[in-house]
């Protein structure tokens, strides 16, 4: 009877432990999901109108060596390396990316090469 209870026990413990890291898991895409949004894009142009603040460039990247065609489905889509770079900004305390560039590049070593870059800015909003 007792290592039914320990048993059980045991399972318990495991199961509170797996659920509430599915909690945290979940909470940490909501928070960035979040952040993401908060960040608005701008022009090099528009940014000039604004008392911005910059706070540093960002830069995202992906290099696929294999030219295996099932490991090509796996490259990020250019809307997740700009949201890369959002979450960049956020976590430099910005709200607002200038996209400088973000795209595919000639890379000798690999296969596809996706590269992103921007600069950070941090605006009043006046809120």
């Amino acid at each position: 009877m007792k290592s039914v209870f320990s048993i059980a026990l045991r399972t318990s413990m495991l199961m509170v432990l797996f659920l509430s890291g599915c909690s945290a898991n979940q909470k940490f895409h909501n928070t960035t999901d979040f952040a993401v949004k908060n960040i608005d894009t701008y022009s090099s142009t528009e940014i000039a109108n604004f008392n911005a603040h910059f706070l540093g460039d960002v830069t995202t990247s992906y290099c696929e060596n294999s030219s295996n065609p099932d490991r090509l489905i796996d490259i990020p889509s250019l809307s997740s390396m700009t949201n890369s770079l959002k979450l960049q900004v956020s976590k430099l305390g910005g709200n607002v990316i200038v996209m400088k560039q973000c795209g595919i590049i000639n890379y000798l070593s690999c296969a596809v090469y996706l590269e992103c870059n921007g600069e950070a800015y941090a605006i009043d909003r006046g809120l």
